[in-house]
């Protein structure tokens, strides 16, 4: 109907069209006659049903979906579904289309593996291979995504993200939800008891992933070649490694090279695992890198089992050497600083930079590592190329009759102890250290019975006081009962007494030793800090007994944790030590390693305990305190000592020559069973070296603020801008000063003020040591046979000058004309070493002048400088003339106090015409004697 309709409404409008144009035809030709008047249009109309526009508006709507969703899949979907087909897809076998070319073979290579409870996360996957001829083949194994993990995972647009609050991203685990702090309490109670060392892997996983991680980089050689050029052998070796190190391995990548080699690249998740092999060679570097929070070295074994196989015999009864393994692990990246106790160990200089992060030791093998409630212990086993030959070693260990095997100990590995990463001992230095620790202080004592250790948990500080036969008991206060026991277990030559006459094998059990696992701060604070009472004693008596000597092998004050603070700065601990000594009681401690030229003052900077714990017991009352160091206890750098003496004679043993030493030696160290001496680095010798400081530790303490006095060019020695008036320019006269006088010295030449005084023959003097003089004297008083000494007595007396600085009085003499300066009565002299207002006539003779006794604690000038701080000379005081003598102030020569008094009265008698000098009197046949000096200070009383 509706086209029937059309074709009649057509039909109509061209009948009506043809009416019209006649009209208009026949109009035009009346040429005027007449006008035409055309008929008015009708409006055109056209109906447009409903459901034609229903339909055209739904075909529209379709074509934009069909378009838009083909743009879609084409653009968007596609290549995404391009990257993520290999991992979805992969069905766990060597993919063709990744590993398969012209000419190359396929390989039968092994697949990943994921632990139990592990699931693949969603990665993308992407690789570029590119065709060369180095390449035998080119191999790509990629780890399956479950088909069943893939339905149950849902929307596949969902995504794992990290937490953005917490920073750490789940890493292969599902997303721990969190719940709302309002809801279930009881839950959140349960939380709060959990004991987070009940799954230390769980805790591993859920740890925050910093920016960090550990690098393994393990070289080996004499490894089978053909193990190292079959790329299934060594991608199963990867594959294993990655399984039992409890790693997720998500693809690997190899290519077998031309000729031979073989080089491996696996992807994990936690970062990556490398190879490459030299078959002809037998060697293969492997590194693994890993951002995890557990630890990667005992993955160790795992790799030397798996990828150190050695080579198979060429001949029958060949001896194949065993795989060398070198390796090296390396904290990489970022962490933040922890509290003590949190460091990671492995972070260390000592122990993760020079051992573990050291590459080329032919041996590291660790021999323990324990968790103790205060500290961690390592142990390892060491063998350095550069002094000892891992040849040499293994030599060592056969029978074959060679200098190796006949000396075993000289090329056995070096057993290191680190606490905590620092390194506190080594089985080469184990001498060096604590036998310089020990002897200069024990035998700075006369007699050393009572002894307390304050740490020494290795027990060699134990072994070395032992063997003093004057120790009665020996107190080993050490915190850290693990540390003692695991040392006897793993470092038994540290603690073996076995060889000691009257010890026992473990020196702990020896019966002069006990050992109290407490706080050494607190033990000394309960019985001789300040407030014990007498009358409500809590411990034993015996506990209470003064120690003759106190040996400090804790901490390094280096080391900053709250510990060192407490031992070298609380003034409550350092105040019980040193009333727990006797009078004449000496203390020594460990300083860590020395300094050097270039370090800053004590003051500030790393050593600033180093400097306070000396300050403290200055400030105590310890009369003499000594630094000295020692290159040979294997700790890289020299490492330093401090000994405090409570009374100043007690560094007259100190400074004993090496015969004297010698012979303490000999009369004091215990005998042994195998008929060596017991000491095997300590002797007279070595003394020696200790009772001058280091140069470093004079420049340093000179740059202290305010800089000590002393610290100048004449103290340290000879100025070179100062004149010098030598020995020539004087002469010897009879002396002015009185008719008993005897002989005196006067000036040639015009000498001017500050003028040195013969300097250059100054050092030529006689010196009497205590210990030498004390013979002597002794001789004269005791035997009246020993007249041959009197003369010597008397030179000494007379025209030698007394001296402490070597604790008991000593004396020297000028060698030269000079020693017959005479004194200058009343203040007249004109030449001193030290300008003194003090004269014989106002000096009290009761009351000891403090400023002729040298008595500084601590001066390391006057310390490195001894010699020329006794023997430096005179000055001239004041511009002297031509034909003037040279005076002295006597009282200068006098530096003990019990000298004092008859010194002074004896120089007053003879300034006033009562009396006459030493010499006179020796000359007149009337020698002194040390008994006649105390009886005249009596009658002069």
């Amino acid at each position: 109907k509706y086209t029937d309709r059309l074709i009649h409404k057509g039909n109509r409008n061209m009948a009506l069209k043809s009416s019209l144009k006649q009209s208009s035809t026949k109009g035009s030709s009346s040429n005027g006659e007449g006008s035409v008047t055309q008929a008015p249009c009708k409006p055109y109309q056209v109906s447009v049903s409903f459901r034609f526009i229903f339909l055209t508006l739904l075909s529209s709507a379709l074509l934009s979906f069909t378009v838009g969703r083909a743009v879609r899949v084409l653009l968007l979907e596609g290549p995404r579904g391009a990257l993520l087909w290999p991992h979805l897809e992969s069905s766990m076998r060597n993919r063709p289309d990744y590993h398969l070319g012209a000419g190359k073979s396929r390989r039968d290579l092994p697949l990943p593996q994921m632990m139990d409870g592990k699931e693949v996360p969603r990665t993308v996957y992407t690789s570029k291979n590119f065709d060369t001829a180095a390449a035998a083949t080119s191999s790509s194994v990629l780890v399956e995504k479950s088909r069943t993990a893939v339905d149950s995972e849902g929307e596949a647009d969902e995504e794992v993200t990290c937490d953005t609050d917490g920073g750490s991203c789940s890493r292969g685990k599902d997303p721990v939800e969190v719940e709302d702090d309002d809801e279930d309490d009881d839950d959140d109670e349960e939380d709060d008891d959990y004991d987070d060392d009940e799954d230390d892997d769980d805790d591993d996983d859920e740890e925050e992933h910093l920016p960090a991680g550990q690098h393994l980089l393990v070289d080996m050689k004499d490894v089978d070649g053909t193990f190292l050029n079959s790329e299934e052998l060594l991608a199963q070796a990867m594959v294993d490694v990655v399984a039992d190190s409890r790693l997720t391995l998500l693809s690997y990548h190899c290519h077998t090279l031309v000729p031979t080699g073989v080089s491996c690249v696996g992807v994990l998740l936690e970062s990556h695992i490398s190879f490459h092999t030299w078959p002809t060679e037998g060697v293969i570097t492997l590194d693994l890198f890993t951002c995890g929070a557990a630890p990667l070295l005992p993955v160790l074994p795992v790799i030397e089992r798996l990828f150190a196989i050695p080579r198979p015999p060429l001949f029958e009864g060949e001896e194949v050497p065993k795989p060398g393994v070198g390796w090296s692990h390396v904290l990489r990246g970022f962490r933040d600083d922890k509290a003590h106790g949190d460091t990671d160990a492995l972070s260390s200089d000592d122990l993760g930079v020079d051992v573990l992060g050291y590459l080329f030791y032919d041996l590291k093998e660790e021999v323990a590592s324990v968790q103790t409630p205060f500290q961690r212990i390592d142990i390892y086993n060491l063998i350095d190329s550069r002094s000892v030959n891992i040849t040499d070693y293994q030599r060592s260990l056969s029978n074959d009759g060679s200098y190796q095997a006949q000396h075993p100990d000289l090329f056995a590995p070096n057993k290191v102890v680190f606490l905590d990463g620092v390194k506190q001992s080594t089985s080469k230095g184990d001498a060096g250290y604590h036998e310089s620790l020990v002897h200069p202080c024990m035998f700075m004592h006369a007699d050393p019975k009572n002894v307390a250790i304050i740490g020494g948990g290795e027990g060699a500080t134990l072994r070395e006081v032992l063997k003093h036969d004057t120790v009665e008991k020996c107190t080993m206060v050490e915190i850290d009962e693990l540390m003692v026991t695991t040392s006897r277990k793993y470092l038994k030559e540290w603690s073996d007494c076995s060889d000691i006459v009257g010890s026992e094998e473990w020196c702990v059990d020896d019966p002069r030793a006990d050992v109290r696992y407490e706080d050494a701060v607190a033990w000394f604070i309960d019985r001789f800090g300040e407030g014990v009472d007498e009358k409500e004693k809590k411990f034993d008596e015996d506990d209470y007994r003064p120690f003759d000597v106190i040996i400090m092998d804790a901490l390094d004050p280096q080391v900053n944790i709250p510990f060192a603070e407490v031992l070298y700065k609380q003034p409550a601990f350092l105040q019980s030590i040193y009333d727990s000594l006797t009078e004449d009681g000496i203390i020594v401690m460990q300083l860590g390693d020395a300094p050097s030229i270039h370090d800053p003052s004590d003051q500030v900077g790393r050593n600033e305990n180093r400097a306070i714990i000396t300050e403290h017991l200055l400030r105590m009352g310890f009369e003499s305190v000594h630094v000295y160091e020692e290159k040979h206890s294997d700790f890289g750098d020299p490492w330093s000592y401090l000994v405090a003496m409570k009374d100043f004679t007690a560094r007259t043993n100190w400074y004993l020559n090496v015969a004297e030493i010698e012979v303490a030696i000999k009369d004091r160290i215990k005998h042994t069973y195998s008929g060596k001496s017991a000491l095997r680095f300590f002797d007279g010798a070595t003394m020696m070296t200790y009772q001058t400081p280091h140069k470093a530790f004079e420049t340093i303490y000179c740059r202290n603020k305010p800089v000590p006095q002393g610290c100048d060019e004449i103290s340290k020695g000879f100025s070179k801008s100062r004149p010098n008036a030598p020995v020539s320019s004087f002469e010897v006269k009879a002396s002015q000063v009185g008719d008993q006088a005897g002989r005196g010295i006067f000036a040639k030449v015009d000498i001017p003020k500050g003028a040195y005084i013969g300097v250059e023959q100054s050092m030529n003097s006689i010196t009497v040591t205590p210990t030498t003089y004390g013979i002597i004297s002794s001789h004269v008083e005791e035997y009246d046979e020993a007249t041959g000494f009197d003369a010597v007595v008397e030179f000494l007396w007379g025209y030698g000058f007394e001296s402490n600085l070597y604790g008991e009085i000593s004396y020297v003499v000028d060698s030269t004309i000079l020693t017959f300066v005479n004194h200058g009565c009343n203040g007249t002299y004109n030449a001193a070493t030290v300008t003194s207002t003090v004269t014989e006539m106002t000096a009290g003779a009761e009351e000891f002048n403090e400023e002729f006794f040298i008595n500084d604690p601590y001066d390391l000038v006057v310390a490195r400088h001894l010699p020329h701080n006794q023997n430096s000379g005179d000055v001239a005081l004041r511009d002297i003339k031509a034909g003037e003598e040279i005076l002295n102030n006597y009282l200068d020569f006098t530096s003990s106090e019990k000298h004092w008094k008859a010194d002074v009265l004896d120089l007053r008698n003879q300034c006033l015409g009562k009396g006459v000098g030493s010499i006179t009197d020796y000359e007149s046949g009337k020698p002194r004697t040390e008994a006649w000096r105390k009886d005249e200070g009596e009658k002069q009383d």
